[in-house]
């Protein structure tokens, strides 16, 4: 019994000792240094104006259908002009303008036959100019005009501007990727630089309800691609 009690102490004053604070004491963990910082990538294009190369260049809009996938929309017609200025991305603009008539669909079926009493010989001719979508006759171009340009990372920024859609303007915000540059455009002989962008609207702000909310979704996803050209000093 003496025995029991004395191994009994002995177990614990170990234990009282292992929980003291002197035997919680242990060494400090050394510290991770901070990462660094990724190098800023340099943009060597020069300031100035450029123009969007049609060839080159796309704008698309997808949504919804019927809530399986989404419904591709391109446009044709449109001009775009960066007011670039690689030490101070911040104050770089950017302005376009779509031609609301030029929209391809790609949709393969009989529209007609699809649609009997139409006046519209095309989905192209009804997405352009039905007034349940957009109205070409009354609004012919869609713009975007940006408002602020404020860098994101190493090549990107996010460029919010005014859109002006079927007669009203909305703020849309764009991330944007810078995706290239040259010095020399190999057939233009001139400075150039590439973009990637990609933003997203809710049509029913712009007045575009027709169909909603099960048959066309109400978000609009843009994707943009552009090769922009230096325009020549006036």
């Amino acid at each position: 019994m003496k025995k029991f009690i004395l191994a009994a102490g002995v177990g614990l004053a170990a234990l009282a000792a292992a929980c003291s604070p002197a035997a919680q004491t242990a060494a400090a963990p050394v510290a991770e240094a901070p990462a660094a910082a990724p190098a800023p990538i340099t943009i060597t294009a020069p300031a100035g104006d450029y123009v969007s190369d049609p060839n080159h260049s796309s704008v698309n809009f997808s949504l919804q259908h019927l809530g399986l996938s989404g419904y591709n929309l391109k446009f044709k017609t449109f001009d775009a002009t960066v007011t670039f200025d690689p030490a101070n991305i911040a104050a770089s603009k950017v302005t376009a303008t779509i031609k609301a008539a030029d929209i391809v669909a790609g949709y393969p079926g009989d529209y007609a036959a699809g649609h009997p009493g139409s006046k519209f010989k095309s989905w192209e001719d009804d997405l352009a100019n039905s007034t349940n979508f957009l109205d070409a006759g009354a609004h012919p171009t869609i713009t975007f005009v940006s408002t602020s340009v404020e860098p994101s990372g190493e090549r990107t920024a996010k460029v919010t501007g005014n859109l002006t859609l079927k007669g009203v303007t909305k703020p849309v915000t764009l991330d944007v990727t810078f995706a290239g540059e040259t010095d020399a455009h190999m057939f233009a002989k001139v400075p150039a630089i590439g973009f990637s962008a990609v933003g997203s609207f809710k049509r029913s702000e712009f007045g575009l309800d027709y169909l909603l909310p099960s048959i066309v979704g109400d978000d609009v996803k843009v994707q943009i691609e552009g090769d922009f050209i230096q325009k020549p000093a006036a």
